[in-house]
């Protein structure tokens, strides 16, 4: 039985890629407040300190705390648009995904580029998933991002099956 699915490049996708690479399996959303809370509390404590017992030795330990609060907001909101913008010459460009019994064959249109290749599940370097999307990772660097809204003629639960029965423990399966 095939099933089939498609992907297009778009911010989105990007998104949740880099989402991906930074807060693993965890709720993106959901640990950038958290770590943004626990952070601003950090700041708020040792600037009282500062303040009260007129202790100027904690400047750096604040400044490093304000560098990593800034560093929260970097990642979640401008990392992900700064990708986008560095891969704009893959915009337009559309996968098609028939996953098999044994494999994945990916067929790849744009106006500059037409291709298409197999790959077999047990040759996957590791592939999560989320609520929304496939992550076919073919190394540690390299992914294909699979649009769970777009299968046809199946579902995720049988995609799920599949790869699970041949990647096990490679198979990690993310919260959101």
């Amino acid at each position: 039985m095939e099933i089939r699915a498609k992907s297009k490049f778009n911010y989105d996708a990007i998104k949740a890629l880099i989402y991906l690479s930074i807060y693993k399996k965890a709720n993106p959303k959901k640990k950038f407040i958290v770590q943004t809370i626990i952070i601003a509390f950090l700041i708020l404590v040792i600037a009282f300190e500062m303040i009260i017992f007129s202790d100027t030795d904690l400047i750096l330990l604040l400044c490093l705390m304000v560098f990593l609060f800034l560093m929260q907001f970097f990642m979640y909101f401008i990392l992900p648009r700064i990708r986008y913008n560095a891969m704009l010459k893959m915009k337009g460009i559309e996968n098609e995904f028939v996953f098999m019994d044994d494999g994945v064959r990916i067929s790849s249109k744009s106006e500059d580029y037409n291709g298409e290749g197999e790959i077999k599940y047990s040759m996957l370097f590791k592939v999560y998933e989320t609520s929304d999307y496939f992550f076919l990772f073919q190394n540690k660097n390299q992914a294909f991002v699979v649009d769970k809204s777009t299968i046809e003629s199946g579902y995720a639960g049988d995609i799920r099956n599949k790869l699970v029965s041949v990647l096990q423990n490679k198979y990690i399966v993310c919260r959101y």
